[in-house]
């Protein structure tokens, strides 16, 4: 397929093995998976409480953090645009025996609404926002879907962070541009936002957030001949330490913020 321009949603049909391989195949995405989980679990008490929710995984990607919750015992809608993502998705909850209370949807966030897949609990929106061509308004739309007083957790790629990465690497002219989208075809994203934007969004729309995390606030500023002589379970001990705060949890490559949508 053709790459999507950045006037369009970004489809990963063309990019699953290379987004599996170098994404969640590495150190950095086990790092990510590893700090949203802890987040979730900290903040969201009620994952663990015993009574199941009703989780929708918006951009499902790969499903790995969706299988965490499957595991919980939580029924489960899995979508994401990419056809081959959700069928990377299935043969995850396949090969680990979680089929049940599990849905797999081929299809856009747009394409979903409060009465069909219906109303969640939770809505999970995680390194999506910043692939599509109106953030704002897919993120408002998606909100729609969220039981009174439910939840998001919302993760994406921190523009403050691209930035400060491109001046220490010496690229001042980009780090310095209006511009900082990636390249067609490559794992850059589109749009990638500040906090201060989305925080203004939920903020607009009364969310109240509970609690925001850094992803990746150490790993990505160390020298690699360093980081990978670590074990990565130090590496997770020391993101967890920093993650949630000041000022390092401005420096996460993604930011991972959960809200509570107000009762009425």
């Amino acid at each position: 397929m053709t790459p999507a321009s950045p006037l369009s949603d970004r489809n990963f049909d063309d990019l699953t093995d290379r987004f599996a391989r170098n994404i969640y195949g590495s150190a950095k995405g086990e790092v990510r998976l590893a700090i949203v989980r802890e987040h979730l679990l900290q903040t969201l008490p009620q994952l663990t409480a015993g009574r199941p929710l009703r989780i929708l995984d918006a951009g499902c990607g790969l499903g790995q953090t969706g299988a965490e919750l499957a595991r919980l015992g939580h029924e489960l809608v899995l979508s994401d645009i990419s056809e081959k993502m959700v069928e990377a998705s299935k043969k995850l909850f396949k090969d680990e025996g979680l089929e049940r209370d599990v849905t797999f949807l081929h299809q856009p966030v747009q394409a979903l609404s409060a009465d069909k897949p219906g109303t969640f609990d939770l809505v999970l929106f995680h390194a999506v926002l910043e692939w599509l061509a109106e953030p704002e308004n897919t993120l408002h739309h998606l909100s729609n879907m969220i039981k009174p007083e439910g939840h998001l957790s919302l993760m994406f790629y921190n523009r403050d962070a691209l930035v400060f990465r491109n001046l220490i690497r010496g690229n001042w002219n980009k780090a310095e541009s209006a511009s900082l989208q990636g390249d067609e075809g490559g794992l850059t994203p589109y749009h990638p936002l500040s906090l201060d934007e989305v925080q203004d969004w939920l903020d607009h729309w009364r969310f109240r957030t509970l609690s925001r995390a850094g992803v990746r606030v150490v790993y990505d500023y160390m020298e690699r001949r360093i980081r990978d002589k670590r074990p990565i379970e130090e590496i997770v001990r020391i993101e967890l330490k920093y993650a949630q705060h000041e000022p390092y949890l401005h420096m996460g490559r993604y930011l991972h913020l959960i809200a509570k949508k107000p009762a009425v």
